[in-house]
């Protein structure tokens, strides 16, 4: 099931914080900064993160102890409530998301059930988002995506999605198995490939499109099984197909994606990456 939230927050540093705090309860904040620029590559310097924490308490997000932070039990209960509450509307019948609606500076944060689910999402909405000045398409991924153990509909979405914008892929890693499931993207329509380049987190991937940027964030734990199933093969022959097949079809973790629509952030990542 798709979860579906609109905020100014989602994305930036506090969330992140919130995040490494509900994973590992306590910490100083030294070892908050350190995690945030090691699992989330955020730039930050030691006082900005510190400036951050502060706000956190004052906003009764956080409570320190013993000069460390954890979340408060308080604001953790009525954050709970709040997605309930959220829950509650979208099982009433929320609409979908909709690119088009959304406002300049707008962010939209979306928690989707596995890889087809969150697959769906980007060949239907988000590689055919409003793009009226047929602008370059970027996706700066750790891993190239396969499409082995897709539906039909995600295929003949990724086809109309490739024959309507041309889009470039770049991919961190550079082995023998993601240049399989890239040659499989070019067959599809993807206008470009190119492997060994520097452009994604430990933990989440990049796709530019118009003047969207959506942010594609995957739990560690699926983020590991899918580094050492690409790296793992010395030889595309010893690649294990049904293994690959069944870890896109029945791992089902949530895998978050942030969008916001900014004209200006999009047009960087298109000079970083395609020059233009």
């Amino acid at each position: 099931m798709t979860q579906e939230s609109r905020t100014y927050l989602i994305g930036g540093t506090k969330d992140k914080i919130i995040q490494l705090l509900a994973d590992n309860q306590i910490l100083s904040a030294k070892q908050i900064h350190a995690r945030l620029q090691r699992t989330f590559a955020v730039p930050n310097t030691y006082q900005a993160t510190h400036k951050t924490l502060k706000i956190m308490l004052d906003e009764s997000i956080l409570v320190k102890k013993e000069a460390k932070y954890t979340l408060n039990p308080k604001w953790v209960e009525e954050f709970k409530a709040s997605v309930e509450q959220l829950d509650k509307k979208i099982k009433a019948g929320l609409k979908d998301i909709n690119l088009e609606e959304m406002s300049e500076k707008e962010i939209i944060h979306a928690t989707y059930k596995g890889i087809l689910d969150v697959g769906w999402f980007l060949v239907d909405k988000l590689m055919v988002a409003p793009n009226p000045k047929k602008k370059t398409g970027i996706a700066l991924w750790r891993f190239c995506y396969s499409l082995v153990g897709l539906e039909e509909k995600h295929l003949n979405g990724l086809r109309k999605a490739f024959a309507k914008n041309k889009w470039f892929v770049f991919v961190e890693e550079n082995n023998k198995v993601d240049r399989m499931f890239g040659d499989t993207l070019l067959t599809y329509g993807a206008k470009g490939m190119k492997y060994g380049v520097k452009c994604a987190t430990p933990l989440s991937d990049k796709m530019i499109i118009g003047d969207y940027v959506a942010e594609i964030t995957y739990p560690s734990t699926f983020r590991k099984i899918w580094e050492i199933q690409n790296r793992l093969p010395r030889k595309l022959i010893e690649f294990n197909l049904g293994k690959h097949f069944l870890t896109m079809r029945e791992l089902q973790p949530n895998i978050e994606v942030t969008i916001i629509k900014d004209a200006e952030l999009a047009e960087e990542y298109r000079k970083e990456y395609a020059g233009k």
